[in-house]
């Protein structure tokens, strides 16, 4: 069986004395009862992967998972991309206001290390409806929003900030592609000072039209080319230059799935990524998660301070019937 490479990445921040566990919680009796936890390997599963295994698993139909639409791999889009992406692949050092690099994952219980909201539906509209009056995608508007809390209170006001931000690849690879069971790839978001939300959706489509995603599934196969000992190497003297991005912001999409009730979604994080930001809209509400390495705070009051940070600008906007006047007040803020 031929080795997939990106795969292989995972199990080495494991080797490395990371966490490298996808979080997934259940919501059974309410938006504020504690969701059933699950964690599943990020070597054996990508963001999407995993969810669709564990609704299978709770008797949920679900025939085709989410695919990535008009856009396929091809040799000199990844050639592009590789260029285009490779500034971000160097060894970088984030500016934090508290980071102790000494700090290794604790593998504390989900619940002792994960913060969550489930938004309502009409919370959820009002988002998406303020998205779409903005003039950008949901996701920038999450990003925007997320970056804005994350340099208030955990980096030096003018520090720079490189957020990934992972692509689903699902649809778009070659047939000859079938031992790649982790369909996914990223974008490089890099932010400086303090930029509008149509600035931040500038920066992503360039990258997109760039095929920023199709280089970085091209280097995150590379690894091959120093095989798993020499991934395991590299990661070891990255860790000691303390290279470190920002963090991560993962939306798995939108999904209607009768009878799955709600859940809610985070990816992994590592001292190299140590802020992790998870969405998930499922049935008409979404979810919104947030996960700090212990390099940054073991304590979960800063998780949920982060998380208020983040959501308070769009649940406080949310009107009890929206209306396009108040949308536009709404976009002409956040654009500020």
């Amino acid at each position: 069986m031929k080795i997939d490479w990106v795969a292989e990445g995972f199990a080495a921040m494991r080797d490395c004395g990371e966490d490298i566990s996808i979080v997934y919680g259940r919501v059974n009796k309410g938006p504020r009862a504690e969701p059933e936890w699950a964690e599943l390997p990020h070597d054996k599963f990508d963001g999407i992967g995993g969810f669709g295994h564990l609704l299978r698993e709770h008797g949920c139909p679900v025939d085709e998972l989410p695919v990535l639409n008009a856009d396929s791999l091809t040799f000199s889009r990844a050639v592009r991309g590789l260029v285009a992406v490779s500034p971000a692949l160097k060894v970088r050092t984030q500016q934090w206001r508290n980071f102790d690099a000494t700090r290794s994952a604790t593998f504390r219980p989900v619940a002792q290390r994960v913060a969550w909201k489930l938004l309502t539906e009409d919370e959820t509209k009002s988002i998406v409806a303020a998205a779409k009056a903005t003039g950008v995608t949901v996701n920038t508007l999450l990003l925007f929003h997320l970056d804005r809390a994350v340099s208030a209170q955990l980096t030096p006001e003018l520090a720079d900030r490189l957020w990934m931000i992972p692509v689903n690849l699902r649809g778009g690879l070659p047939r000859q592609h079938p031992e790649a069971f982790l369909k996914m790839s990223f974008f490089p978001v890099d932010l400086q000072g303090r930029p509008s939300v149509g600035q931040v959706q500038a920066r992503i489509t360039s990258l997109k039209d760039r095929h920023c995603h199709w280089g970085s599934w091209a280097a995150l196969h590379l690894g091959k080319l120093i095989g798993a000992a020499g991934i395991r190497r590299e990661l070891r003297k990255r860790d000691k230059q303390n290279n470190s991005w920002t963090g991560l912001f993962s939306n798995l999409g939108v999904w209607t799935v009768p009878g799955a009730g709600h859940w809610v979604f985070g990816p992994a994080v590592s001292r190299a990524q140590p802020i992790g930001a998870g969405c998930l809209t499922l049935n008409g509400c979404m979810a919104l998660t947030v996960q700090l390495h212990e390099a940054l705070s073991d304590n979960l009051q800063d998780t949920h301070d982060l998380l208020d940070a983040w959501t308070e600008p769009f649940i406080q906007a949310t009107p009890a019937s929206v209306d396009r006047s108040g949308l536009e007040r709404f976009g002409e803020r956040i654009s500020a």
